[in-house]
This record gives structure tokens, C-alpha cells and sequence, in this order.
């Protein structure tokens, strides 16, 4: 060996002089046959290590200092000889490439595989080999396909992978088919709220390994295989839902957990979601904002018949102790209730208060119902969407956000449907057509339901689609009173002359709108007033040319009759109004001063700047009757002041609870005829305590009131 280390060490020096001029693969080709006899003199540079080198069968050697590569320190390279003297030296070094070593080790190399895993890009199985010679590492993760080393490894994991958990790219039609199913079963739990109606997924790659052959791997082997099998057997891999329902696990029944929900005719979408915590936990509506006002904040309140029983069991429970107690069992009581209620726009609380006193007696207040406390996902959750199905907001108050979207001075105020070719402009006469009560019309991919309306644009009428029937009636009333004022230009002139006494109820009024800043237009308000009672009050609505021209030519004949009826009773109100509030500015006495602010109060509820267009006429007409009983309780004070404040005690707890309630309605933008009518209950009863000889319309006490609290529900 000696006599031949220097001509070895001479080719090696001549091997790396030309590695360093030539190119990689001339370098290889040029010592392809000498790395091959000396395999085993290969070392790798440590890493921190300076010229000290990992080499073969855990040796470690440095380069001899008077080689070439002693300053340049290549990571790996080949020694002509290995010499120990104070420490092994590598002697005739040469840098060489670990693929150069690995093509030239043939048998002696090592090879490991790791981390066999799924790639969906690649349609395969891959995984990591680690290449060592002599427990030196040429390859630490080489990147491979993992299919051809283990293919029953590399189908299992591919069946749970790819077809399992569904990481898997493919038009096959059976793909589609059971992706569609599973997504239905997880519906159904997210509709249930239950995590027990799907199989396990160990069913499921069950499924698909007794119908797939072994050595199946990787995508284009599959499709490869599936076209072939399905040429006799189409259905091959189509599950059915059987397949993918748990033994016992009772399907969810549709009519419980409805995919729409009819709201005026309208399907509108319901989405599910069983995500405790999460925003969308529950039953979203989806509504578009053109429609939103035809939801009713009841309607809302009853969910889906599938939700509804933990509803009614969970504000069942949330009662005070004291009159919980009355619906033991509660499940009982719930099933027995539901028993005989049906969704409306009926508020829940309503319907189920009134059913349960049917039940036992026992009357629920409304305020006792514990709603707030109710879990997200028994309370329905609206997604506001645009005409194109975008989403503008969502949220589980309702009436927020009908005033965010459809609300004056929200960010969509004017909500408009779908044209339907029904809308007109500039009309000055019926020439429009019959009107229909509803029309359909499209929008966000839904069918939208609208209400053809007349609607008051001042100097003209126009026909517009409205957005819910409530606020059709109202704008069909007003744009048909324009109407029939524009038909009958020239009686309106001549009423505007020849209204009795209006100089003397403009000053009056003034004052009474004084705390709102403007006096208002009075005279607008009494000509409305008037064609109201001649034309519209009490009448069946007008939706057709000939109604139109039938009720004109039927009722102009009372025009004046009503005027002179209509100005004699607000010239008298305001006029009563007048001198009861100068009465009460004169008035200083602090003894006094409770009554006293307790009758301004009266006073400024009953006559107010716009109150002839908000009053009924038939409600107006108690009007003097109420002022009166006011001015004789003024005249009271002056000898039965402590009498007075004595029964304002027994008046006050009542009224004051209808206020807190009525503020509460109004402040979503709503009404409720219930509390309208203890309103004017309470007007009456004022009558009845503070002037009785005025007399009043009905029999009315606290008692009947509080009675008539419970008839209603509240």
C-alpha cells in the first residue's frame, strides 16, 4: 500500500484541481472509478468543528496541513490515505459531492423511510428517506413517494386521508354524491344540536377498503381503477344514507327543522349551526333588507318547532320561584301548553302566558319571562343580505336591526324590491290600473313577496312596491287621500278659504307645538282630516279605478258638512286646550306642585303637533270631555288639594307602569294595541277619580284596569 499511496495521492490532487476548473459532472465523470476503491476514506465536515471530519464507522479525522484543501475545508471529501500520528490526518484530499458517493455505494448504502403522509396537490402518498453509508448521512429527509415501498401502508393512508376525511381532488360523480350526503348528516346535527347521527369515521374508511383493491395509493391509480370497475358497476362507491346514519340514530324530521321559513308566503332560508359559543351558534334567518320589515319581532320568537320545546321549558324555568312553582312538572306543562299553540306574530311570551293561565289560573305578567337570559341559540339569529345575496349585517335583535337597514336615517333607509312593472310616477288621477294586494318578485336568489302601494310624493302620487303590508296600508292611505285632493283641485281651494274659525286654531295650535319648535302645518292636517272622514274613514280600501271614481262621485256631496263637523271639533279642543294650559301657567302654589305636574303631563299627551293626524276621530271626539274633566280638577284644588294628590297615589303606580312599557315598544320603533288601549283606559280613569261628574264613556276603576292587564297578556 505504501508504494502506491503517492500515485494515489497524486490522481487525487489532480481530481480536485480539475473539480475546482471543471464542472460538476466532468468532476464526476473523472473520479467516478477512484472513489469507488475508497468509499471508506469519505468524510463530512462537523458542523462548528474546525477541519475536523465525521468519517466512517463513527472514525473522526482532520486534513493534514500541507494538503491543498487544508485552508478550504469542502464539506465532504475522499482521503488517499488516513495517517494517525497525534491525531488521525487525512492525507491526498480530494472534495467530492454525497451524490457522487451515493450512486457509487450500491449495496453498502442504507436506506430509511419516515413520516409517511398524504399529499392532495400531488395526488399521493409521500414521506422522507434518510440515505447513510458507513453511519455517515448522505440524505438526511429526502422527499419520496411513499407508494411503491409500502403500498399497504400508503392505501391505508390514502383511504383515510384523501377519502375519509375528504382531502381529495376529483370530479368522479360518486365524490360529489357522498360529499353531498355526509354534508346532509352533519345538517342534521347541526339541526338536532346532537354529535350522534353520523358513523365513525373508522365505518367509513370500512366503507370504501372492502370495495377499493389493494395497491390503490394514489389518485391516478384510482381513477385509473374506478373507471374501469364502474363500466360494470356505476354505483360502486355511491353511499346511501343508511350507510352513514348510527344503528338507532332516528333520522331529523324535516317539518321540525324546516330549511325556509314561510314568512307572508315568502321561503326564506334557514341556516343551522351547532357551534356552542361561536356567532353563529343556532337557526339563522336569512332575509333580504328589502323584505326585513315583513319579520315580525313575534314571528321570530318561535323559532322552529324543533327548537321550540327547549324554549318553552327554558322560560318555564326562568320564572320567579313564587310562581315557577305553579308549572311543576315543567316538561309537563310545556308539552301541555304547546299542545295548543301554533306560531304567529303573536310574541311567545304572549301565547304561552295565555295558555298556561288556561291551564292552571295563574297569570304571568309579561315582564316576568326572563328573556334576556335565554341561550343564544333558542333565540333566531337574521342575516341581512342585499338584492344580490350579500351579506350587510346579522345579529339576534331584530328590531336594531330593521332600524339599521330599513329604518329613517339608517344606512339602507329606503329599501326598494325588484321592479315588478306595476310602478309608476307623477299620477295626478287614477290611471295606474287595479292595484293587486301583493305581487311576487325576485331577489338574492329568493322569491319576495311585495305590496303594491299609492304612496303621497306632495304635488303627485306614485306607485311604489312596498317593503310589508303594515307600511303598504299606511302609504296606500296617504297616497290615495293626495289622490283624491288632486282629483278635486278646486273643492280643495275652496275649502282652504272657507274654513270656519281657522285663523283663531292656528294661533292655538301654535302654542300647543310650541315645545317642539314649529307650529306645524294645521291647515294641511284639517283638509286631510276632512277627506279622511268624507272619503276614507270606515271604508273598504280603495284599490281600483272604478272604487276610486265610484267613492268620489258617492261622497263629495259631504265635503263641507264634514269640515264644518271636523273644524267645530278641533276649534273646541284646541280652544279647551288653550285655556286649561293658561290656567296651569298661573297657577304657583308649592303645595300643589305634584298635581300640578302631573296635569301638564295629561295635557301635553292629549294635544301635541301632529296629534290630528295620530288620533283617531272617533277617539278625538272625548276629546272635550277630557279637557273639561281637567279644568274641574283645577277648579278642585283650590279646597281638596290633599284629596287630589290622595288619589293621584292610586293613579300613578298604574300609569307609570304603562308608560315604562309603552316607552319600551316604542323604542323599537313599534306599537302595540294592547297598551293603546289601557291608555285610554287610563284616560277614562282620570275622569272617573278627578271629575266625576264629567262621567265617563265605560265603567272604569284600578280594578277593572289590572284585570284588564291580565285578559291582554301583559
Amino acid at each position: 500500500m505504501r508504494g502506491r499511496a503517492p500515485v494515489v495521492c497524486l490522481l487525487l490532487g489532480a481530481l480536485w484541481l480539475l473539480a475546482a476548473t471543471a464542472g460538476p459532472a466532468a468532476a464526476f465523470d473523472q473520479s467516478h472509478a477512484i472513489l469507488s476503491g475508497l468509499l471508506s476514506h469519505i468524510g463530512f465536515k462537523a458542523s462548528g468543528k474546525d477541519r475536523e471530519y465525521q468519517g466512517a464507522r463513527g472514525s473522526k479525522f482532520h486534513v493534514f496541513p500541507g494538503s491543498g484543501l487544508f485552508g478550504k475545508a469542502p464539506k465532504w471529501l475522499v482521503a488517499a490515505e488516513l495517517v494517525e500520528t497525534t491525531r488521525l490526518y487525512a492525507r491526498g484530499c480530494a472534495a467530492v459531492q454525497p451524490e457522487w458517493i451515493e450512486s457509487l455505494a450500491g449495496h453498502l448504502i442504507k436506506r430509511s423511510y419516515s413520516e409517511p403522509h398524504w399529499q392532495a396537490k400531488r395526488g399521493q402518498v409521500g414521506g422522507y428517506e434518510k440515505v447513510t453509508l458507513y453511519g455517515l448521512t448522505l440524505a438526511a429527509r429526502r422527499r419520496i413517494n411513499y407508494g411503491p415501498i409500502d403500498p399497504e401502508t400508503a392505501r391505508d393512508i390514502f383511504i383515510r386521508f384523501a377519502l375519509v376525511e375528504g382531502d381529495f381532488h376529483t370530479r368522479a360523480p360518486f365524490w360529489r354524491h357522498n360529499q353531498a350526503l355526509i354534508e346532509e348528516v352533519h345538517d342534521m346535527e347541526a339541526r338536532s344540536r346532537r354529535r350522534d347521527i353520523l358513523v365513525d369515521e373508522e365505518v367509513i374508511y370500512q366503507y370504501y377498503a372492502e370495495r377499493i383493491p389493494a395497491g390503490i395509493y394514489s389518485t391516478p391509480q384510482f381513477e385509473e381503477w374506478l373507471r374501469q370497475a364502474t363500466q360494470q358497476r356505476p354505483k360502486l362507491l355511491h353511499m346511501r344514507l343508511d350507510d352513514l346514519l348510527r344503528p338507532g340514530a332516528a333520522g331529523v324530521e324535516q317539518a321540525q327543522f324546516p330549511a325556509t321559513l314561510d314568512i307572508n308566503g315568502m321561503a326564506l332560508p334557514l341556516e343551522y349551526h351547532f357551534q356552542p359559543g361561536s356567532e353563529e351558534d343556532g337557526v339563522t334567518l336569512v332575509c333580504p333588507a328589502a323584505v326585513l320589515n315583513q319579520v315580525s319581532e313575534g314571528r321570530a320568537d318561535w323559532l322552529v318547532p324543533g327548537l321550540l320545546r327547549d324554549k318553552v321549558i327554558t322560560l318555564i324555568k326562568g320564572l320567579p320561584k313564587a310562581l315557577r312553582r305553579n308549572f311543576v312538572p315543567v316538561p309537563d306543562f310545556a308539552d301541555r301548553a304547546l299542545g295548543g299553540l301554533a306560531p304567529s306574530d303573536t310574541p311567545l311570551v304572549q301565547a304561552l302566558g295565555a295558555a298556561l293561565k288556561q291551564l292552571t289560573g295563574v297569570h304571568i305578567p309579561e315582564d316576568a319571562w326572563d328573556t334576556a337570559s335565554l341561550p343564544d341559540f333558542l333565540r333566531l339569529r337574521v342575516r341581512v343580505v342585499d338584492a344580490q345575496g350579500k351579506p350587510l349585517g346579522a345579529g339576534r335583535d331584530l328590531p336594531a336591526l330593521q332600524q339599521t337597514w330599513t329604518g329613517q336615517g339608517g344606512a339602507v333607509a329606503a329599501q326598494t324590491l325588484p321592479t315588478t312593472g306595476l310602478e309608476r310616477a307623477g299620477l295626478h288621477d287614477w290611471d295606474c290600473g287595479d292595484l293587486p294586494e301583493s305581487v311576487e318578485t325576485a331577489g338574492g336568489g329568493i322569491r319576495l313577496r311585495g305590496y303594491p302601494a299609492l304612496v303621497d310624493e306632495g304635488d303627485s302620487v306614485a306607485v311604489k312596491i312596498i317593503d310589508s303590508a303594515a307600511n303598504a296600508q299606511a302609504a296606500h292611505h296617504a297616497g290615495v287621500r293626495r289622490l283624491i285632493m288632486l282629483k278635486l283641485a278646486k273643492e280643495m281651494r275652496y275649502l282652504r278659504k272657507n274654513l270656519p274659525n281657522l285663523a283663531q286654531m292656528k294661533l292655538q295650535y301654535a302654542k300647543a307645538a310650541a315645545g317642539d319648535g314649529q307650529a306645524g302645518d294645521l291647515e294641511q292636517q284639517l283638509l286631510a282630516l276632512v277627506v279622511d272622514l268624507t272619503f276614507l274613514a270606515e271604508r273598504p280600501d280603495i284599490r281600483s279605478q272604478a272604487a276610486f271614481e265610484s267613492r268620489i262621485a258617492r261622497c263629495s256631496g259631504q265635503l263641507i258638512s264634514q269640515a264644518n263637523a271636523a273644524c267645530q271639533l278641533v276649534a273646541e279642543v284646541l280652544a279647551s286646550y288653550q285655556a286649561v294650559r293658561k290656567r296651569l301657567a298661573g297657577i304657583s302654589q308649592i303645595n300643589w306642585l305634584v298635581s300640578l305636574n302631573d296635569m301638564r303631563e295629561q295635557l301635553d299627551g292629549l294635544v301635541y303637533q301632529g296629534f290630528l293626524q295620530q288620533v283617531s276621530y272617533a277617539r278625538l271626539a272625548h276629546y272635550p270631555r277630557y279637557l273639561k274633566a281637567l279644568a274641574l280638577r283645577i277648579d278642585k284644588l283650590q279646597h281638596a288639594a290633599n284629596r287630589d294628590q290622595q288619589l293621584l297615589r292610586e293613579l300613578r303606580p298604574q300609569y307609570e307602569e304603562w308608560r315604562a312599557r309603552d316607552e319600551q315598544v316604542r323604542a323599537k320603533g313599534q306599537s302595540d294595541p294592547r297598551l293603546e288601549e289601557i291608555r285610554w283606559m287610563l284616560e277614562e280613569w282620570r275622569v272617573s277619580l278627578f271629575a266625576q261628574e264629567v262621567k265617563t264613556a265605560y265603567p272604569v276603576s284600578a280594578k277593572r284596569i289590572r284585570a284588564r292587564w291580565r285578559e291582554l297578556g301583559l
